[in-house]
């Protein structure tokens, strides 16, 4: 007689099994034997994906939700419909299963809206939402035990901002905020807090993190913003100080030419700040004849004394205060502190309207002092638009303080960005 090992099998290896089956299969498993039939409905973790239409995808999830039993310790919805009234009865059943791990992805018309119901589930450790509005109760007194923290497409309904909802999470570690409008200064006052990726529109920021070792800040200003954006930076405060005063470890940070715009509209400070002793790379966007983003520039790279990696994008914008027949990126290089860990330059030049060979030079001449005071460095790129073999010949008529330094010249097409793969540069060294 044959040995149904399947039907022997312990129940945690059942459930092993039942959790990456996706979930209608895992439900069908109840007609593999008597010891199979409720199997499915005591696993810990609920992922539907759905692309049903929007009455069978609560169909679903409510004939799940009624047969389970045991705690929900993850659940995850992924569905084109917002499903608005049956998210409210889900939280209701969520809160009381000690749920630890929640993420709700919408891709709708529609933005799905979060009901209060959510701030129960005091256990949660991680949260993922997207093209959501969350209805965040006053009452809300924090999420103590969450440790990542992700929201796309948002809005925050009601009196309380991110900074409240961020404040009342002491154990946040990651956090990542996209696609979303802030009105005024976004504050995130988490002390825990060591990876943060921002992409959204925001008038201000202030960073209150002091253990942050990732920092990736994308700020958008939209045109019917716009004036407000300048209103509010006005006045005689330093952004720089403001937005980047508090980062004593970080490690690694990336921002865009609009925050360093934005950086550029408050006083610029003589001397670094703050150092951040421990920042080893920086990947930054600035104009290529901006005075002042110039200088926030060489006043960040200053204030990294142990700099080895910088990623710096020159964008042929022009500037409101053009910098015009002087080497301006010696107005403010303080060569005997510049760069002298730096092991790796990536330089990447974007035509927006014109070529010119004002921008061109401006590229050269940050180049050519990189070269002149980094005593370590192994390797410069240059990956451009238009044609990198223009470089060459001048890069090696300049002096190197590194006999190390080598170059690499690379082409790259904006579907080259779109697919973010460097297979398909040509690269010339």
């Amino acid at each position: 007689m044959d040995v149904d090992y399947i039907s022997e099998l312990p129940a945690d290896l059942k459930e092993i099994i039942l959790v990456k089956l996706p979930i209608k299969e895992t439900v069908k498993t109840s007609i593999l034997s008597s010891k199979w039939k409720d199997a499915w409905t005591s696993i810990p973790h609920l992922v539907f994906e759905e692309n049903s239409p929007e009455s069978m995808t609560i169909r679903l999830v409510d004939n799940i939700l009624i047969f389970h039993h045991g705690p929900i310790l993850k659940f995850k919805l992924v569905s084109e419909h917002a499903c608005n009234e049956a998210i409210s009865r889900w939280m209701l059943i969520l809160s009381r299963n000690r749920l630890r791990d929640l993420e709700l992805r919408f891709y709708g018309h529609k933005r799905c809206k979060i009901p209060s119901r959510l701030f129960s589930c005091l256990a949660l450790e991680r949260m993922n939402l997207s093209h959501c509005i969350i209805n965040v109760p006053r009452s809300f007194q924090g999420f103590k035990l969450l440790h990542t923290l992700s929201l796309f497409s948002f809005n925050l309904s009601g009196t309380i901002t991110i900074a409240n909802l961020v404040s009342g999470c002491p154990l946040l570690e990651k956090l990542t905020l996209y696609n979303f409008v802030q009105q005024g200064c976004l504050h995130i006052p988490a002390p825990s807090l060591r990876d943060l990726d921002i992409w959204g529109e925001f008038h201000g920021l202030c960073l209150e993190t002091p253990k942050l070792v990732l920092g990736c800040i994308y700020l958008i200003i939209s045109d019917k913003d716009h004036e407000k954006f300048l209103i509010a930076n006005s006045g005689n405060e330093s952004n720089i100080k403001k937005a980047l005063g508090c980062l004593p470890n970080i490690q690694t940070l990336r921002i865009d030419a609009e925050f360093i715009d934005y950086l550029a509209m408050g006083p610029i400070p003589e001397n670094p700040p703050t150092i951040f002793n421990c920042l080893t790379e920086i990947s930054v966007a600035v104009c290529c004849l901006d005075r002042e983003e110039i200088e926030v520039a060489l006043c960040l790279f200053e204030s990294a004394p142990i700099l080895t990696v910088l990623n710096i994008e020159f964008l042929d914008w022009g500037g409101a205060d053009q910098l015009e027949g002087e080497t301006f990126w010696e107005l403010k290089a303080t060569e005997d502190i510049l760069f002298k860990c730096l092991k790796t330059l990536n330089i990447t030049y974007e035509k927006l309207v014109y070529r010119s060979s004002r921008n061109d030079e401006s590229m050269l001449e940050f180049a050519e002092l990189v070269l002149s005071i980094a005593p370590v460095l192994e390797k410069l790129s240059i990956i451009d638009y238009v044609d990198p073999t223009v470089y060459p010949r001048e890069l090696e008529c300049f002096p190197k303080l590194s006999e190390k330094a080598e170059f690499v010249f690379v082409k790259r097409s904006k579907d080259d960005d779109d697919d973010d793969d460097d297979d398909d540069d040509d690269e010339l060294v």
